[in-house]
């Protein structure tokens, strides 16, 4: 595989499918817009690629968390937390939360902040 100097991603190592194609077993063959026959070894050569890219600089990074502004109003990420709940208490808090004009979330931390404080 090349070495690529120029913008990436370059055009020789397009790895989409179109419509028409129909990959059912391990035994098909893929081909890369050139008519290169796609193997583990061109994908690895081509990930080896997109490294040497971002390591050179070549390739934007971003360098924030994509998503939501802070809640503290710094640039650092707010911590998330998840829970599992039933279907009827997710649609009373969603139902809730639009009578209140905002989101699950902020109702979600309302509540639990309600809660530590009574603690």
């Amino acid at each position: 595989m090349t070495e690529h100097e120029a913008a990436w991603p370059p055009e020789d190592i397009e790895l989409a499918l179109d419509h028409d194609s129909d990959i059912d077993s391990d035994s098909e063959e893929i081909y890369d817009a050139k008519g290169n026959l796609i193997t583990d070894e061109y994908v690895r050569d081509a990930i080896s690629d997109v490294h040497r890219a971002i390591d050179e600089g070549r390739v934007p990074v971003p360098t924030s968390r994509p998503g939501r502004p802070s809640l503290t109003g710094e640039s650092t990420h707010s911590p998330r937390v998840s829970f599992r709940l039933p279907e009827e208490l997710r649609e009373r808090a969603r139902a809730r939360a639009e009578q209140e004009g905002k989101s699950v979330s902020a109702l979600a931390r309302e509540a639990f902040e309600q809660f530590l404080r009574a603690c």
